[in-house]
């Protein structure tokens, strides 16, 4: 008896710790992660590749299901489409954003909780790293072909594990909070058409 009850008690907690890191993802998505996404699928070239995004209004749980399997078996394409006179802006924004954000993304990593979701883990790391290459190029206007190249696989590993983290928090508040889903999809970064404005 002693045995089934801390089997309960370890399962209720690890319930009660999922759930507090769902609710983080929250947090994160509202600081940093929603205008990453922006920045990013802006000038992602293989935009076709997200368009049925533009329909997650639409959607009900075996959907979310099938998209999260559908990313966790191929890896999304990213290539930022933007021609050389404009790549020192849009580095210079993304450097930004990294930078005004470093100190809320480092808090994330010390939460010891975040190590239990290995792919939210995986997109942090993957945005830190980013952001220190960034950081050590002081001078944007210095990237040439080849080093925006290998920038480019900085941001598709981030891009990659975004729009993952992205579904599966839209999944989480479509199950547990369905008028916060709202906001998120008249904002939806891969609809050209969406207006936080409600219409009817």
């Amino acid at each position: 008896m002693a045995f089934i009850l801390d089997e309960i008690i370890e399962r209720k907690e690890k319930e009660a710790m999922l759930e507090k890191l769902d609710m983080l993802m929250s947090t994160f998505f509202s600081e940093v992660g929603n205008e990453l996404i922006s920045q990013l699928s802006s000038v992602n070239k293989y935009k076709a590749n997200t368009e049925n995004l533009k329909s997650i209004k639409d959607w009900d749980e075996k959907d979310f299901d099938n998209k999260l399997l559908e990313l966790k078996n191929s890896s999304i394409d990213f290539t930022a489409d933007i021609t050389t006179d404009e790549r020192e802006e849009f580095l210079e924004n993304l450097k930004t954003l990294l930078v005004d954000k470093r100190e809320f993304i480092i808090n994330l990593i010390n939460n010891p909780n975040i190590l239990e979701k290995e792919e939210f883990t995986g997109l942090i790391n993957a945005i830190l790293h980013l952001d220190e290459e960034l950081e050590h190029r002081a001078d944007l206007a210095l990237v040439n072909d080849a080093d925006f190249g290998h920038l480019n696989g900085d941001m598709q590993r981030v891009y990659d594990k975004l729009v993952y983290e992205w579904v599966y928090y839209l999944k989480y508040l479509y199950k547990n909070y369905p008028y916060m889903i709202a906001l998120i999809i008249r904002t939806n970064p891969f609809d050209d058409t969406a207006d936080v404005y409600v219409k009817n």
